[in-house]
């Protein structure tokens, strides 16, 4: 019996997306293989932790106790140790949980976890840098244009211009650090993106990316680096309300059709777009899980983004491809455990 805590929540703009992962994961988990304690992460940055091990049945149990401050984050990854819990399932998604920092203290305190490390983590949230090392390694993507947002009108209208000529209308603009398709639109002229830059003038980073015309899907890849890895079969995005998979076509009911496989690809499309993303899975350094976003065009398939920590809500594509794989849930997060497991024992000197 493992002692297994997840952890929800999360001070981000997608805190509410990684309660429902969480919840999802929590409730998935097989109680005759784990003890699961639910830690709550409050937008206040302080961990909640129940007094014991919870049921699967058990109501809201990403929610702070009303009148009990929390913990810290390193006080709380300390009393995680001493309740004996030897793994940390982070269902958390954007800043704190998936970019790298919540990994680096788990690994200073020598707990393992489900998923990447520090570095491939910081890489794969950061659309620049991923774009530098995917480019590095031959891996086909959009054209696009990064760099600082404009400060003021003006500016933003001369660099709107630029941008159009560099990648042409229409476009989507992106913030450089942000998951969920938070801070993504859709632009469909000069004006559109100008309006983009000025509202995301706090940012530290902005990226604009030609629009790809062709099939939208995504590709899983289970497995740590040096041993055999899997990808599982990819998922077609048909968005049937909306200009493109945003936040309300990924999170409300009947706006969005995943199918898989894709209905575009035939068995000779599956495997390439497989290969690839294995490609950059490896080239991040991923461990345990990731997940390619693609747009197969008619040259080719063209990369938008590598996840290093999935979605695993009941809409999110992860589970609806191990699904389909004859993976049940449970199944899959038993594999994910195991794979952090088997990672915890190989880095042991």
């Amino acid at each position: 019996m493992i002692d297994l805590a997840v952890i929800g929540g999360g001070p981000s703009s997608e805190h509410d997306v990684s309660v429902r992962s969480a919840t999802e994961v929590f409730r998935g988990l097989d109680r005759t293989r784990y003890r699961v304690w639910p830690v709550y992460w409050a937008r206040d940055g302080r961990f909640h932790l129940p007094a014991s091990p919870r049921r699967a049945d058990s109501e809201r149990p990403f929610a702070a106790e009303p009148g009990v401050e929390g913990w810290l984050p390193g006080a709380g990854v300390c009393r995680l140790l001493e309740l004996g819990v030897g793994c940390v399932f982070p269902a958390l998604h954007g800043a704190f949980g998936e970019d790298g920092r919540l990994q680096g203290m788990l690994d200073l305190h020598g707990l393992t976890y489900v998923g990447s490390g520090p570095a491939a983590s910081a890489v794969a949230m950061d659309k620049v840098r991923t774009r530098e090392c995917l480019a590095a390694h031959g891996v086909p993507m959009a054209r696009a244009w990064s760099g600082a947002p404009p400060r003021g009108v003006d500016a933003a209208s001369a660099l709107a211009e630029t941008v159009a000529a560099a990648v042409g209308m229409p476009c989507f603009a992106k913030v450089d650090v942000s998951g969920s398709s938070y801070g993504v639109a859709r632009c469909a002229d000069g004006s559109q993106l100008q309006d983009f830059l000025l509202g995301h003038a706090d940012a530290e980073r902005i990226v604009v990316e030609e629009c790809l015309v062709g099939e939208e899907i995504s590709v899983p890849v289970l497995g740590n680096r040096g041993h055999a890895l899997r990808a599982l079969l990819p998922v077609g995005i048909y968005v049937r309300e909306g200009a493109f998979f945003d936040v309300a076509a990924k999170y409300e009911p009947g706006r969005t059709e995943e199918v898989v496989p894709p209905r575009g690809l035939d068995a000779a499309g599956i495997e390439a777009v497989q290969e690839l993303a294995l490609r950059c899975h490896v080239a991040l350094g991923c461990d345990g899980v990731s997940r390619t976003d693609m747009i197969v065009t008619a040259d080719g398939p063209r990369v938008l983004e590598v996840n290093s920590l999935p979605g695993m809500t009941p809409m999110s594509l992860l589970p609806r491809s191990a699904a389909a794989e004859g993976i049940d849930f449970s199944a899959l997060l038993d594999e994910l455990v195991s794979l952090a497991l088997a990672r915890q024992v190989a880095s042991r000197p």
